[in-house]
């Protein structure tokens, strides 16, 4: 007869069982979705239960710190008791995909959107989606500022197919609510004026690193249009004409150059309109 083969120190495969299986069950206990894993586990000074208790508690515990440290506008907002609860009904039916925390979280916003207790708050969603698009700049790629020089060896007449890339730490955020101020009035040691003007409108906001720094700023409706354009891989004359379509007031040349200048948009290559 087969011993059974130890995995680590505690988890053990019968000789008939496949190891992804045990391993699937496994992971299925720690989200709270097989009462039977429990056999798995030898016994020692601790029951088997107690011991998928201890390593239940340890994931759950790094996994809901992981949902805090990048969401604490959303915390702040609900309190600790909603954020747990949330968390961990997030946690069973989104399970973490990567030994690395911080690619856990990027569901957190669709979850919210759909999450019966927070009905009554329908802005949630795009607060975390805010704080997941500064989390993604913070963790972004560098890259070196385009030379101007570049731009101006480009005849005028291929101007309107030249694609621009933006800085891979750039994020482009749109909400019907007044988004960045419900950022600004939860953010640590704010201490003015906290009331929001619900009726102000929705923003449109550009999400960037600066230095060591995240910056959140708000777009006219034209400049954030044409970057949107361009983030989709449209050239320079129909991101334009989207501009326009919205602003018609829009400065093209004057916001061009602005976004060079702040590394905003950081490449480009020629193509057709």
């Amino acid at each position: 007869m087969k011993r059974p083969r130890r995995i680590g120190f505690w988890l053990q495969v019968s000789a008939p069982a496949m190891l992804r299986e045990t391993q699937a069950r496994f992971a299925d206990a720690l989200l709270g979705r097989d009462s039977t894993a429990a056999e798995l586990i030898r016994a020692g000074a601790l029951t088997p239960a107690r011991r998928l208790e201890i390593y239940r508690h340890n994931v759950m515990t790094n996994l809901r710190g992981a949902l805090r440290d990048i969401y604490p506008v959303v915390e702040r907002i609900v309190g600790e008791a909603f954020f747990q609860h949330a968390a961990d009904r997030f946690i069973a039916e989104t399970p973490s995909r990567s030994g690395d925390l911080n690619r856990f979280g990027a569901e957190w916003p669709d979850f919210l959107s759909t999450y019966p207790h927070a009905v009554e708050l329908p802005y949630l969603s795009d607060v975390a989606r805010l704080e997941w698009v500064w989390h993604e700049c913070f963790h972004a790629a560098d890259a070196d500022a385009l030379d101007l020089a570049r731009l101006a060896d480009v005849p005028p007449d291929d101007h309107a197919g030249l694609r621009f890339r933006l800085h891979p730490a750039v994020r482009l955020v749109a909400s019907a609510y007044p988004l960045l101020r419900i950022w600004e009035v939860n953010q640590p040691g704010y201490g003015d004026d906290v009331a929001i003007d619900w009726d102000a409108g929705g923003d449109s906001l550009l999400v960037r690193r600066d230095g060591n720094d995240i910056a959140i700023e708000a777009l006219p409706h034209g400049a954030f249009r044409f970057l949107s354009a361009l983030s989709c891989g449209a050239a320079m004359e129909p991101a334009a004409e989207a501009a326009l379509a919205v602003d018609a007031e829009f400065d093209l040349q004057g916001f061009l150059l602005e976004s060079v200048q702040s590394a905003v948009i950081v490449d480009f290559e020629r193509g057709t309109p």
